[in-house]
């Protein structure tokens, strides 16, 4: 007999269970979506660790808002992004992949610029009338570093702590354990939201995953794999997934947790040492959290290792998916085996939960089915779309008085 109640934190019962799916995967939504939704959200872009020393970079392109942007670490520490332009004529100044220079230069007419963004090199400078450098370094984008994770807005309207809400002091050093093990990116057929959707309630694991990770969840007590505790912040959700204590080990699974930690689809029911965050109500019969940093990022958090999922949206029926998978830094042979194990297991999870994405959005795109009926399990999907529309019908200054966010400090304005 299911003898769990979902703990509801936030404002569930104004949810309404029908959705207009259909109209949630059109083009003209799309068009509005990049303008009033990506342009004016914090979003996930990569991981400060990847930019070990002053002038490190990486190249991030983001097709949903047409821009290409470099992510460099200062001589002062800090990480910042600029679009990835040439102030002179325009030209892309670095065309993909990452390094580390104490300068960023131009190939088309050599002209220099500083990790802070500074023009610092004009050639055949006493050509130019009037030059004044101070006017021509590199266009910023309001970027900041949060637990390790890199986040940009191009038209902010509140700090990124305002943004994070009650998960900003939450995760102190728990991403920072972790490498990263294993990176995926993936063109797929569907809506970007249907993509969120999908990885936002566990409602579907009984069935797409019955031959991958049959009993990694619910077990006797609660066969439904309800949740036992969940989130609405104003923007983001953030839910507890339930594990099984009578899951059965594969010799795979034995030979892998015999030499490392237990990690997915395992459980340690072990929460001593978790941070605030992570299993936030202390969930007896925990296995993992799904956190939806709307919009498009979602992330996994469990014992010892978390996974970072963002779909980026190229149309409104095309979306690019990226999986990283990260782990606790192994100390020998064995504990790398044991995480190879997860890793392959999660890809394999992975290409079910996308396929099923493209099926998805070729039968709801033939407009015979105009609204989808949700249950309380997928109160994440409902309040999904709740944040989304409160987005595209507020103008932006009557959005910002009602989130209620800090706004930013003048300087970080350009």
């Amino acid at each position: 007999m299911d003898d769990v109640e979902t703990q509801f934190r936030g404002d569930a019962e104004t949810l309404e269970a029908w959705v207009p799916l259909q109209e949630k995967i059109t083009a003209e939504r799309f068009a509005a979506e990049r303008e009033k939704i990506f342009r004016r959200s914090w979003l996930y872009i990569g991981k400060a660790t990847a930019l070990t020393q002053p002038g490190s970079y990486f190249v991030k392109e983001l097709p949903t808002l047409n821009a290409s942007l470099i992510i460099v670490r200062g001589t002062d520490g800090r990480v910042r992004a600029f679009h990835n332009i040439c102030r002179h004529r325009g030209n892309k100044l670095i065309r993909e992949g990452s390094g580390c220079e104490t300068a960023i230069r131009c190939g088309f007419h050599g002209w220099g610029f500083s990790p802070e963004g500074a023009c610092i090199v004009v050639t055949d400078e006493h050509q130019f009338p009037s030059l004044d450098k101070s006017k021509l370094g590199l266009i910023a984008v309001a970027c900041e570093v949060w637990n390790d994770f890199i986040f940009v807005n191009f038209a902010p309207e509140q700090t990124l702590a305002a943004w994070l809400e009650d998960m900003w002091d939450q995760y102190p050093g728990y991403f920072q354990q972790h490498e990263k093990i294993a990176s995926y990116s993936v063109e797929i057929e569907s809506n970007w939201n249907l993509g969120v959707n999908s990885f936002t309630e566990g409602y579907h694991t009984l069935y797409i995953h019955r031959n991958t990770v049959p009993d990694y969840q619910g077990g006797k007590t609660n066969p439904q794999r309800h949740r036992p505790y969940m989130q609405l912040m104003k923007h983001h959700t953030r839910y507890s997934a339930p594990a099984n204590p009578d899951h059965h080990e594969t010799p795979a699974e034995a030979l892998a947790w015999k030499h490392g930690h237990k990690m997915l689809p395992a459980a340690t029911f072990r929460h001593d040492d978790l941070v605030a965050g992570v299993n936030p109500s202390r969930a007896d019969k925990w296995l993992f959290d799904v956190v939806e940093l709307f919009p498009n990022n979602v992330m996994l958090t469990g014992q010892y290792w978390h996974m970072v999922l963002t779909f980026w949206p190229l149309a409104a029926n095309r979306t690019v998916m990226v999986q990283e998978a990260f782990a606790y830094k192994p100390k020998n042979m064995g504990e790398r085996l044991s995480q190879e194990f997860f890793r392959s297991r999660g890809r394999e999870v992975l290409r079910e939960d996308l396929n099923t994405l493209e099926a998805q959005h070729a039968a709801l795109s033939s407009g015979a089915m105009k609204h989808a009926y949700l249950s309380r399990q997928e109160a994440a999907i409902l309040h999904h779309y709740r944040v989304a529309d409160g987005m595209l019908q507020d103008d932006p200054q009557a959005w910002f008085e009602r989130i209620g966010g800090a706004a930013l400090p003048p300087q970080e304005k350009r």
